[in-house]
């Protein structure tokens, strides 16, 4: 993936790292111990969602599609 992106500042916790219109991820800092959460979108659906701290960073996890 390239590294060229934009840093879209929507408050001082929330922001999002854009590549294009399909590629992103949003970023959402959380108080106390859980850092941040970090969701990826690949041409406009969900990839993955991830927990980053500054002691560790959890394995991404791929969304469970429900039908309903």
């Amino acid at each position: 993936m390239d590294f060229d992106f934009k840093k879209i500042e929507i408050d001082k916790d929330t922001y999002v790292k854009y590549w294009d219109r399909d590629n992103f991820e949003l970023h959402i800092r959380a108080s106390g111990p859980n850092g941040a959460f970090v969701y990826k979108y690949e041409n406009g659906l969900l990839k993955w969602r991830q927990r980053r701290s500054y002691s560790f960073v959890t394995r991404p996890a791929k969304p469970k599609w429900v039908e309903g």
